[in-house]
């Protein structure tokens, strides 16, 4: 079990880290805000994917479903419409899996 001094150390760690990610984030936007609002596009159109995949696999009678979380956002927009497939494909594979 953790002492105070653990959870602390924790604190400041996420602390240093949430603050690296902001900073980094700032850098990009005052860069090269095209990047940021492609990822938004691709987080938005792909989440509207994955709601409509999801509802014509449960309206078809099939139990694939993907679900909308932060890594189906995290992946649909770093990768766009790869990612998009590469989770449907993943979420076939492991329903035919037993």
């Amino acid at each position: 079990m953790e002492g105070k001094d653990g959870i602390m150390d924790s604190i400041i760690l996420m602390a240093i880290i949430i603050s690296c990610i902001v900073f980094i984030g700032i850098c990009i936007l005052k860069r090269r805000p095209d990047l940021i609002v492609n990822f938004m596009l691709r987080v938005c159109i792909g989440t509207t994917g994955i709601y409509l995949m999801d509802l014509v696999f449960r309206l078809k009678g099939y139990d694939i479903t993907v679900g909308i979380n932060g890594a189906t956002l995290l992946t649909n927009g770093l990768l766009g419409l790869p990612g998009f497939l590469l989770l449907y494909g993943m979420a076939i594979y492991y329903s035919f899996q037993g």
